[in-house]
């Protein structure tokens, strides 16, 4: 009996088996781990299988398997996640967020890409990331985020442009911006504003970060070089919010606050008490008589009661956001949609950014085959810039060169501006209150897409996008004072409108190699035009009535000048790339673009570029895929070729002018010139022009490791870089028979390298959870050719062959003479036997300049932790910066111990030297100045090293067993502060150490420390 049924059951075992083997069927629900929420349109695929299947609407699936397969599920923005399928016929999988996991599908140039065939270096940061700084730019989020990329503020004006580097500057004359692709439409970006006179804009502050749903950073040449001549300076993929199957969602936030500031005491102007007591001790230095120094005070105000300028042009800012969106749909059509509002006040009196923005996504599949996507994100800001520099009307420099014996008010508590209290510098307040200024942008980006696949394997799509910029600025100074006064008022308007548009088509393919299909190569091709129209109108008038009533340039007595011209570039390209995987151990990619450009000469107008890629994914390999340590671990290398096309769209014409007041180049300086003769219009050549003018080529290359370890909990990436940029536009001598002094032309090569860190971990999970990241960017620049080696000043720097880009070229500070309370420099003049004289003196001029520091950082990144527990979550990240020097450039007047003694000091001013022997940096105080003291020198810079409290946010999610009550899927109360605490390390530094790529100063609206508080509901 028991070998009867021993026999019956091997018997079974073969009837059965290949049953099982031959078909059976798995189903289940695929979620977010972070929320329980369904994901449509995962990818489940069987591991070196030949079928797979998306989840639908629901995010539920259902395949048919053989055998006991590997199943991956894999999606945009997750971790993938590879599991056995045994004998299970059902599997419900959560998907976690990836942070840069190795095992996720990413957004790359033109499409998406499984992580581990990518080759070259590039970095996402998802939606949530870029919203934790209370901040109205995506331009201001990114700093600190991603290895490689600076993003230096110049000025806390809401809404200014943030410019960035990516691996360093690779331009001397040229732009060093990056490339800006928002759902796949290249975009014009940075300050379209054609204002001098008035601080800066940002066209990307149109775009609400809270409609983005990922941003990619293309850094070598196999991801960006796809993008051909415009891939120098790095690419920033911007993908906005998409539909997703299922029921309609709804989120709604609510967030207010306010803006604050600190000013260092170094930097803080003297009171009057102090300000008279240094002015006379100044006066009695220059050798005044007893009565000229009494009269002279008295005509400083010394009667007058005091004035705390600082406190009048500063302010706590209001500071305000609101969103709702909804998204939901079927597995036909998904739509989003989303409205926002934002509004920051500065700290600074007369500084103001507001945003109105949208966006709607809509996408529908016909069949199978046929597919459409449609997307908008339209905007409207409103900005007041108040001036900046040395202009008379910027409210900053007002608060700290107006005496504090100069009052706002007069007698009667009437606004004071007349020109015996106010002969230079405006009363700011006055101005604030009687001029008017606005920026307006409507800004629209939207894109058509449709995609058809007519056999297996193959795509082919074609998407138009617009990118439209329409603005317009309006400024008026009243006819009483300040810089409209001698016009008796005077008016501006500009209207400014960019329409840009970009035509791409492309054909995607996948051909399989085996039967597995774990050998294929992906492939694509395409064509892309775009071209970019711009239009402007500008007026002056002047003559206003005696009232501030009427301030529309239309009620200006006397039209002084009106213009209208435009100005276009257009680009046309074609475009492939591909890569070949083998069994996602191996892959080879490369890519080729041809681009055309209208900014370049008739002889080289258009350039070829390229990049080839590897990549191993050691960890595929049977000696590791085990590995109880290490859980993934990926070497890869590129190479390649871009451009940098970022140049003035006629610089290669040879142009011809007519009448007065035409732009004449000389030495790359545009003047104006009046070309008329007796009464007659006359004309001329303003430009020479270079038709063999060509890119700038960029020869970049990479190899980095990707590695996991103790089942992802650790990640770490490392990259090394060296890019060349040869071909630099620079300006080289024309003889003067030309009638000019030079053109622009392709002579210079500079070199950017360095190294990448970034680390993710996840050293606890569970109830208590804890992730960090850190990042840290070391680069080196220098350049290699310039003009038959001839160095090239600009202002404090010096470019040199063999020096770093941002070398400052000052006269070495040496300090104080403890006996005399003379300033000292380091002569460093140069012997005859070659050594350097190192002696001091107390003539400015007899001292020579020097290479002295950098403005360039030795290693900047950013360090981030999130630590949560039931509901409440800290997230805080730290920002820092290390090894480069900022100079204060007004320092002239506002520490030069005694140079324009009608001005007001800083406090630090105070530390002079009083008496034979004192030890200190700061020399004697003479009214009128000290032996030059007050002139550019090593002496105003400071260590720009900081570490800044960039982000940090406390939140509470309400539990679901109570909110669900009130039918809502989520509710998050929470605090947030922005900038709260900098950490500085030269106590001598008068101003916030961020100072844009350039490390200077130039009296700019304060950066806002912010504190906010808000709301998020989900239902």
């Amino acid at each position: 009996m028991k070998k009867f049924l021993l026999k019956s059951f091997f018997l079974s075992l073969l009837i059965y088996s290949p049953l099982w083997a031959q078909n059976h069927s798995v189903t289940g629900h695929v979620t977010a781990s972070e929320d329980g929420s369904s994901l449509p349109g995962v990818t489940v695929s069987i591991k070196k299988g030949q079928t797979g299947t998306t989840t639908d609407a629901k995010g539920n699936y259902q395949l048919s398997v053989t055998g006991n397969p590997v199943l991956v599920f894999s999606a945009i923005g997750f971790a993938s996640q590879e599991i056995v399928v045994g004998s299970h016929s059902t599997l419900n999988v959560e998907l976690t967020a990836s942070v840069n996991s190795l095992n996720e599908v990413v957004v790359v140039g033109y499409g998406s890409q499984d992580r581990r065939s990518i080759t070259g270096a590039q970095i996402s940061i998802k939606g949530a990331e870029v919203t934790k700084a209370t901040l109205p730019s995506i331009t201001d989020q990114l700093q600190g985020k991603v290895a490689g990329l600076q993003a230096a503020a110049v000025t806390g004006q809401p809404g200014a442009n943030t410019p960035i580097r990516i691996r360093g500057i690779g331009s001397i004359t040229a732009g060093a911006d990056p490339l800006y692709v928002i759902d796949g439409v290249i975009i014009n970006a940075g300050d379209l504003s054609r204002v001098s006179f008035a601080g800066s804009t940002n066209a990307l502050a149109g775009l609400n970060p809270n409609d983005i749903e990922d941003v990619t950073v293309l850094k070598d040449a196999s991801s960006a070089s796809i993008y051909g001549s415009r891939a120098a300076n790095g690419v920033i993929l911007i993908t906005t919010k998409k539909g997703k199957s299922g029921p309609t969602r709804f989120s709604a936030n609510a967030e207010i606050g306010y803006t604050d500031l600190r000013i260092p005491n170094v930097a803080k102007p003297l009171n009057k008490a102090d300000y008279l007591t240094l002015t006379r001790e100044g006066l009695v230095n220059a050798n005044y008589t007893d009565s000229q120094i009494t009269s002279t005070l008295t005509a400083l105000g010394a009667n007058n009661p005091e004035t705390n300028w600082l406190d009048l042009i500063t302010r706590r800012g209001q500071q305000q956001q609101y969103n709702i969106s909804a998204s939901g749909g079927d597995n036909k059509t998904t739509f989003s949609i989303s409205g926002g509002y934002f509004k920051q006040q500065a700290t600074t009196i007369g500084s103001q950014f507001e945003r109105f923005s949208a966006a709607v996504s809509i996408s529908h599949n016909a069949s199978q085959k046929l597919s459409f996507r449609l997307s908008l994100n339209p905007s409207v800001t409103q900005q007041t810039n108040p001036s900046n520099g040395g202009a008379f009307a910027n409210p900053v420099l007002s608060a700290f060169f107006l005496r504090p014996t100069q009052n706002a008010y007069d007698a009667n508590g009437n606004l004071d501006y007349s020109t015996t209290t106010f002969s230079s510098i405006y009363n700011p307040v006055a101005l604030i209150q009687y001029n008017k200024n606005s920026f307006g942008n409507l800004r629209g980006i939207g894109s058509g897409r449709v995609e058809y696949r007519p056999i297996k394997n193959l795509t082919l799509s074609s998407q138009y996008g617009i990118d439209y910029n329409n603005i317009e600025e309006n400024f008026y100074q009243n006819p009483f004072f300040g810089d409209g006064r001698t016009a008796n008022g005077a008016a501006y308007a500009y209207y400014t409108r960019y329409f840009n548009w970009t035509w791409t088509n492309l054909a995607e393919y996948r051909l399989n190699l085996n039967a597995e299909k774990d050998f294929y190569v992906d492939l694509k091709g395409g064509y892309e035009t775009q071209k970019s129209n711009g239009y402007f109108v500008s007026a002056y008038g002047v003559g206003f009535p005696n009232t501030t009533a009427l301030t529309s340039l239309a009620v200006a007595a006397t039209p002084k000048t009106a213009s209208q011209n435009g100005s276009d570039y257009s680009f046309q390209s074609v475009i492939s790339n591909g890569f070949i995987n083998y069994k996602n151990k191996y892959t080879l990619s490369g890519s080729f673009r041809r681009d055309g450009s209208s900014r370049f000469g008739v002889n080289n107008r258009f350039g070829n570029f390229y990049s080839v890629g590897a990549a191993w994914n050691i960890d595929e390999e049977a000696f590791l895929r085990n590995s109880p340590v290490i859980s993934a671990l990926k070497l890869r290398a590129s190479y390649g070729v871009n451009g940098n096309a970022a140049i003035g769209n006629y610089q290669w014409r040879s142009t011809y002018g007519y009448g007065s007041g035409v732009g004449f180049n000389v030495n790359g300086t545009t003047n104006t010139l009046n070309l008329n003769y007796n009464s007659q219009t006359g004309s001329g050549f303003n430009t020479p022009g270079n038709g063999d003018l060509t890119w700038e080529l960029n020869k970049p290359f990479n190899v980095g490791v990707d590695a996991g370890f103790l089942n992802s909990r650790l990640n770490l990436t490392l990259d090394y870089y060296s890019r060349t940029t040869s071909q630099l536009l620079l300006n080289v001598p024309l003889s003067r028979t030309s009638g000019f002094s030079s053109t622009l032309a392709n002579v210079g090569a500079m070199v950017n390298s360095g190294v990448e860190i970034t680390i993710n971990a996840s050293p606890l999970r569970g109830a208590f959870s804890w992730n960090l990241n850190f990042n840290a960017s070391f680069n080196q620049n220098k350049i290699k050719t310039l003009y038959n080696g001839l160095d090239v000043l600009d202002g404090s720097f010096i470019r040199r062959e063999g020096q770093n880009f941002q070398t400052f070229y000052l006269r070495e500070w040496a300090g104080v003479d403890s006996q005399t309370g003379d300033p000292l420099w380091y002569k460093n003049v140069t012997n005859a036997d070659g050594t350097i004289d190192r002696t001091t003196t107390n003539s400015y001029t007899t001292a020579q300049r020097v290479l002295y520091k950098s403005a360039t950082p030795k290693v900047f990144g950013g360090f981030t932790n999130t630590f949560s527990f039931k509901g409440i979550t800290l997230d805080a990240q730290i920002n820092y910066n290390f090894g480069n020097y900022v100079q204060d450039t007004w320092a002239a007047y506002l520490f030069g111990d005694g140079y324009n003694g009608g001005f007001n000091k800083y406090q630090r001013q105070f530390d002079r030297w009083q008496k034979p022997g004192d030890i200190t940096d700061v020399p004697k105080y003479v009214y009128g100045g000290n032996q030059g003291s007050y002139q550019a020198s090593t002496r105003y810079l400071y260590k720009g090293d900081f570490i800044r409290l960039r982000a940090v946010t406390l939140s509470y999610d309400l539990p679901q067993s109570i909110i669900s009550k009130a039918k809502l899927t989520q509710a998050r109360l929470y605090v947030r502060g922005t900038n709260l605490f900098t950490k500085t390390f030269d106590k001598n530094l008068p101003f916030d150490p961020e100072l844009g790529i350039a490390g200077q100063s130039n009296l700019n609206v304060f950066i806002s420390k912010i504190i906010t508080a808000g709301i998020n509901i989900g239902f």
